[in-house]
């Protein structure tokens, strides 16, 4: 029964967007903006919680602020570890 209810928030938790605060590191697929390295920082994030602002370095090595989809934007790190 636990198991079922863990999956279930995590679905749902997926299908409303992103869920980490801004200011997070952040690690981009390549699917969503070709970085340099794929590290960045997450500034902000749409209302809608679709679209996240990360800045990130680009091929030139110049960092580049660009909103990608949320779905394409990890947190390097797990959060409430306590």
């Amino acid at each position: 029964m636990r198991r079922r209810l863990v999956a279930a928030l995590a679905v749902a938790l997926l299908l409303s967007g992103c869920v980490m605060p801004t200011g997070t590191d952040v690690i981009v697929d390549r699917r969503g903006a070709n970085f340099f390295t794929g590290t960045g920082i997450l500034l902000e994030i749409s209302e809608d919680r679709q679209s996240c602002l990360v800045a990130a370095r680009n091929n030139a090595l110049f960092v580049e602020k660009r909103w990608v989809p949320c779905a394409y934007v990890h947190a390097t790190r797990v959060f409430g570890g306590g």
